[in-house]
């Protein structure tokens, strides 16, 4: 009785996606082979959620990501869920523990713990990686032969879970565009997500920093487009914190389109405007031989007083008239900065754009243009909100692509 040949599998980028594809398809009989452009694999996962890995989060829906085509993830994230997540990690030896805002961590809050468990779990099915390995090229003839500057793989089927553009000194490359795009398929545009924004308002650089509690609206042109409240951190180059990211990409969005942006900041969301107006009317009566810059450090940070005062032209050594007191009220609740650009790709944490989904199987991850080549992860035109969604989907997908290969 002849012996059956197992299925070469070539996945190209040893992170989230690709070690789980890996894992899940050598589990199914295939022969996997990864092959990672960096000296060590994971290294994503590692930078993950300040270096704790924000795995998953306790209420995962397709409304939590974006793209072109935001259903696409619908099927992946329906069928391996968080608890499929969970148990397909605590079966390699992870525990799990949940904190604020429903987000999920390994409970060791280490990174690492998941990309050790990944690899152990790879070595186990026999999984061959080879590191600091750069792919030059993918051509395909009978099989797919993926380039190396030292040597050519053939494969029968491979998958593309390189990642994205964002953070190259983490080793992001384009090289899974530039492959999809060799084989016909269109990339939508590019643009940064999770990631600082720009402004040339002095008043940040002024105020560089600090950071406070703000609730903040988020205009494109003269349209409301997002609100949020978070913290927020004035720099010397624009705005940051957790608030910022959570707006960034319909912000990014906009400059990519050229569209004029703007943010509206509440420097003081917990008090009502009128309420700051006679609060400010009786400090003004009360320390009226006081400077301003002084009395109004009561309520905010200093270096924020210097800048408002600075920004209305202000004698910050007498005291207030009422048209300038119903003036400061206005620019403690309605900052106005301006934003230029965003930090871009070097300091995004995720990149939005990339393969059209549409050409794309939702339930096997494989190219409709191409069959036995597969598209995981950040290279796809997939990107979600902070808080795990963005991780879960590159676990999600090559769990996906994994169990399609096995199928014979």
């Amino acid at each position: 009785m002849q012996k059956r040949v197992k299925k070469r599998v070539g996945i190209i980028g040893g992170g989230a996606s690709g070690l789980i594809c890996a894992i899940v398809a050598s589990r199914l009989g295939c022969e996997v082979t990864i092959i990672e452009k960096n000296t060590k694999i994971g290294r994503k996962i590692l930078a993950s959620g300040n270096g704790r890995c924000n795995i998953t989060n306790k209420k995962i829906s397709a409304q939590n990501y974006h793209g072109q085509n935001p259903s696409f993830v619908s099927y992946a994230i329906k069928n391996f869920d968080r608890i499929r997540l969970e148990n397909f990690f605590t079966d390699l030896g992870v525990e799990f523990t949940a904190i604020k805002d429903d987000r999920v961590f390994p409970m060791s809050l280490q990174a690492s713990t998941i990309v050790d468990f990944l690899h152990d779990g790879c070595l186990e099915e026999g999984v061959k990686i080879y590191t600091h390995s750069e792919v030059k090229k993918v051509i395909k003839r009978d099989k797919f032969i993926v380039k190396k500057s030292d040597r050519d793989f053939k494969f029968d089927a491979l998958v593309v879970a390189s990642g994205s553009a964002a953070m190259p000194s983490l080793g992001a490359t384009f090289i899974g565009y530039e492959i999809a795009r060799s084989f016909s398929h269109t990339i939508n545009p590019l643009f940064a997500s999770l990631v600082q924004l720009k402004s040339d308002d002095p008043f940040c650089k002024k105020s560089s920093g600090v950071k406070i509690e703000a609730f903040l609206k988020l205009f494109v042109e003269t349209k409301l487009e997002k609100e949020i409240s978070g913290d927020l951190l004035f720099t010397d180059y624009g705005l940051s914190g957790l608030s910022i990211l959570d707006i960034s990409r319909e912000a990014s969005f906009a400059l990519l389109k050229e569209k004029s942006v703007f943010i509206q900041i509440d420097l003081l969301p917990s008090i009502s405007l009128s309420s700051l107006r006679n609060i400010l009317k009786k400090k003004s009566k009360k320390f009226k031989n006081k400077p301003l810059s002084l009395w109004l450090n009561g309520m905010l940070h200093k270096k924020i007083v210097l800048s408002l005062i600075e920004k209305l032209k202000f004698n910050k050594e007498r005291t207030l008239t009422t048209k300038e007191i119903h003036a400061l009220s206005y620019a403690i609740k309605n900052l106005r900065i301006e934003i230029k650009d965003t930090k871009g790709i070097k300091s995004a944490e995720v990149m939005a754009g990339g393969v059209d989904c549409t050409q794309i199987d939702p339930k096997t991850m494989e190219s409709k243009l191409h069959k036995g080549l597969y598209f995981i992860g950040e290279v796809l035109d997939v990107d979600a909100d902070r808080g795990g969604y963005n991780l879960h989907w590159a676990f999600a997908s090559g769990y996906i692509a994994g169990t399609s290969l096995g199928v014979v």
